[in-house]
């Protein structure tokens, strides 16, 4: 399998596009949620049972579930000890069928946007649009706020970071909230570390994922490299929740065969964008024997 992101081109050529194509991911989407056909994304299978069930699902009015519960002991260590931790069984499968439901809403009202990522290289910056990888800040977007009634319930909600903030030993003050929607057709990210500490203080990156009936086949895994230990690949099956340590941990997802969903929470010191993070020397030396350890692979993976 090629380590190189699919379908990279420059934001003139893509922006001109990129309605175009999130219109077909869209209704795509929407003809699997409605168990109607499968979508047209290689590798996609129609599931109407799955389907017909988050539906239903979606029309409960359920109550919010308590997501400190959900980070136990043995998950907070994990995050401390190791850099990240995973916990299946987060949500539960009625609220990730409404994270899910809220999701295909936005993309259908094309409230979602194109991923690009800024890409630093002998001293210029330039952009990388996905064309397959469409998303929105909840907290940056009134609109998507108020299509997505679930999302803003989970956005607004504290007590996973209030958690958080017991597990790590810290203040986090702050919290933002992105959803993504991947159209697959090898739509993946290259290496990289969430953030820097001398550009916004980042604690803990929390992703959720919203994929039923998830395969190996289908890739997309989440690829972590708590270095020096070796990678550690984790599905992004339904209902699973994996921390880790934003600054300290390179990551990447890996190429996606299926359309896939995600949500994820970042978790600040202060306020996002709120200024650079209190960095020690043991970490920043680690980081930078990582970008030299995974220097070719890195290159590859872009």
């Amino acid at each position: 399998m090629s380590l190189r992101c699919a379908s990279l081109r420059s934001d003139a050529v893509t922006t001109v596009r990129s309605r175009g194509l999130a219109a077909t991911a869209w209704r795509s989407t929407a003809r699997h949620r409605a168990g109607g056909r499968a979508t047209d994304a290689p590798g996609h299978r129609a599931n109407v049972a799955a389907t017909v069930r988050g539906r239903l699902l979606s029309s409960v009015r359920a109550p919010f579930p308590d997501l400190a519960s959900a980070i136990d002991a043995r998950a907070c260590e994990s995050l401390n000890r190791r850099g990240y931790a995973v916990v299946d069984g987060f949500l539960g499968e009625t609220w990730c069928h409404l994270l899910r439901d809220d999701i295909i809403t936005l993309a259908e009202r094309r409230l979602l946007g194109r991923n690009a990522t800024h890409l630093v290289r002998r001293g210029t910056t330039s952009l990388l649009v996905k064309n397959n990888i469409f998303e929105t800040e909840i907290g940056a977007h009134e609109e998507a706020r108020d299509a997505a009634p679930h999302l803003a319930t989970l956005y607004a909600d504290n007590t996973l970071r209030d958690r958080l903030r017991a597990c790590v030993g810290g203040p986090l003050r702050a919290q933002s909230l992105k959803v993504q929607l991947n159209h697959g057709r090898g739509g993946c990210f290259p290496l990289h570390f969430d953030g820097d500490p001398a550009l916004d203080d980042r604690v803990i990156t929390a992703v959720l994922y919203l994929n039923p009936d998830w395969s190996d086949a289908d890739g997309g895994h989440l690829q972590l490299v708590p270095f020096p230990e070796r990678p550690v690949d984790v599905a992004p099956r339904f209902d699973r929740l994996v921390l880790f340590a934003s600054h300290d941990t390179l990551h990447r997802a890996l190429p996606s065969r299926n359309v896939r969903f995600c949500v994820t929470l970042w978790f600040y010191r202060t306020e996002p964008g709120g200024g650079a993070a209190l960095d020690d020397e043991t970490k920043a030396e680690r980081r930078l024997m990582a970008r030299y350890a995974y220097r070719e692979a890195w290159a590859r993976s872009i």
